[in-house]
C-alpha cells in the first residue's frame, strides 16, 4: 500500500471547468473579425498552432513566453493559415477578448470543490502545479486558493510542465518525496508524462474518453474528479 501524504492538481481542465470557454472562444473571435469560417474547424487549427508554439517553448526552441502570449502568437498563425492577416494592435484586442471570455466562463466545478474540501478536512497536503499565468489563475481559483498549501505556476518559474524541474520544485515546497505524492491532471502528454518522469504517482483525468499515448502510462485513470477520493481510500497516509 502506498503512503501518500501530498496530492497535486493541474488547474485548467482538471479543477477548473473550461468546456464552455473553449466552445465559445472560436465563435467570439470569428464574430469579432466578421469571418464566416466554421468555428469548430478553426479551433482545430488554432489548437494545433497553440500546441506547436507551446512545445517550442517547452523544448527551448524559443524563449519562455507566458500562456497569454502563446495564445496571441498561435491565434495570429491560425488566422494566417486562413489568409487573414491581423495587425499587432488588432491581435492585442483579440487576445483581450479571449481573456474576458476566460474570466466569464472558467469556474471551479462543484465536484472539484467537494474533492478539495474533503481532502483538506482529511489533513492531506495539497498543491497546484499549473501551466497558467499567475494573475489569471488566482482569479479563477477564487476562494478555493486558500485551501492549498502552495500554488506553483509556470509563469513564476519560467518552466512549463512536463519539465521535471517544476515538479521537483513543487515537491520541495511541500516538503514531500515523489513516492509520497500523487498528481492529478487531464493532459496525458503534459501532466501525466511530467508526473511520471518526476517519479510521482499519476492520475489521468480522462473525462473525454481519449486514447492513451504510446509510452505514457498513468498509474490510475478516472473519468470523474470525485474518483480521486476513491483512490485515496486505497492508500494509507504517512503517519503525522
Amino acid at each position: 500500500m502506498m503512503n501518500i501524504d501530498t496530492i497535486f492538481f493541474d488547474a485548467y481542465g482538471t479543477l477548473i471547468d473550461v468546456r464552455d470557454y473553449f466552445h465559445g472562444l472560436p465563435v467570439q473571435v470569428l464574430k469579432d473579425i466578421e469571418c464566416d469560417l466554421d468555428p469548430h474547424q478553426f479551433m482545430e487549427v488554432w489548437n494545433e498552432e497553440f500546441t506547436n508554439t507551446m512545445f517550442d517553448v517547452i523544448e527551448e526552441k524559443r524563449p519562455f513566453l507566458n500562456i497569454r502570449a502563446i495564445y496571441g502568437i498561435s491565434l495570429k498563425d491560425a488566422l494566417l493559415k486562413h489568409s487573414i492577416p491581423v495587425s499587432d494592435v488588432r491581435l492585442d484586442g483579440l487576445n483581450m477578448l479571449c481573456k474576458q471570455l476566460l474570466d466569464e466562463k472558467c469556474v471551479i466545478s462543484p465536484s472539484a470543490r467537494n474533492v478539495i474540501k474533503t481532502l483538506k478536512d482529511d489533513g492531506m497536503k495539497m498543491g497546484i502545479i499549473s501551466n497558467g499565468d499567475c494573475g489569471e489563475l488566482l482569479q479563477h481559483l477564487g476562494d478555493v486558493a486558500k485551501l492549498f498549501d502552495d500554488i506553483i505556476i509556470s509563469e513564476n518559474l519560467g518552466v512549463y510542465k512536463p519539465d521535471h524541474r517544476i515538479f521537483k520544485f513543487a515537491l520541495e515546497r511541500l516538503k514531500t518525496r515523489p513516492e509520497n505524492a500523487l498528481f492529478v491532471g487531464d493532459n496525458i502528454k503534459i501532466d501525466i508524462a511530467g508526473a511520471n518522469n518526476a517519479g510521482i504517482y499519476s492520475i489521468w483525468y480522462n473525462k473525454n474518453g481519449e486514447q492513451p499515448e504510446d509510452g505514457i502510462k498513468p498509474h490510475f485513470t478516472i473519468t470523474g474528479i470525485n474518483e480521486v477520493l476513491d483512490i485515496m481510500k486505497l492508500m494509507s497516509p504517512v503517519p503525522r
